[in-house]
């Protein structure tokens, strides 16, 4: 069997940083597209990672009370509009007694926006916190 040797310099490779270098193996045209449900995962996992939320609540209240949601269902107190190139969230939670809210709200949102932009690359324009209960932790 004969060996195998490379023939070719790193100088005579294109460079990645070169503009003018064309490079026609292994490209491939496309897109990316991140569903609302995929998102809105990123979100509830993140929301319930968050110090002073106690759970994910259902956009509606039932006789004026919160519904809290199964883990399974996260997604659904998780509203997520990209109409118009813009990346809207709603957030539907319960919060731990006893918590300033408006501190648990600005955790939450940090987190949200910056673990959204890093697992997407996409930037979060508009982030609506709705506190629909306040319980104690269980």
């Amino acid at each position: 069997m004969s060996e195998m040797t490379e023939t070719s310099s790193q100088a005579d490779r294109p460079s990645a940083a070169d503009p003018s270098a064309k490079t026609t193996v292994g490209e491939v045209g496309g897109g990316l597209v991140v569903t609302d449900r995929a998102i809105a995962d990123i979100v509830g996992h993140t929301v319930m990672e968050c110090y002073g939320i106690v759970g994910m609540a259902s956009p509606g209240l039932r006789r004026g009370v919160a519904a809290l949601l199964a883990r399974d269902r996260l997604h659904q107190g998780i509203k997520v509009d990209q109409s118009e190139g813009l990346l809207r969230i709603g957030l539907y939670v319960i919060v731990e007694y006893g918590l300033n809210v408006a501190e648990v709200a600005g955790n939450v949102r940090a987190q949200v926006a910056y673990n959204v932009e890093k697992m997407t690359g996409r930037r979060v324009d508009a982030l609506q916190i709705h506190v629909q209960g306040v319980r104690v932790s269980e």
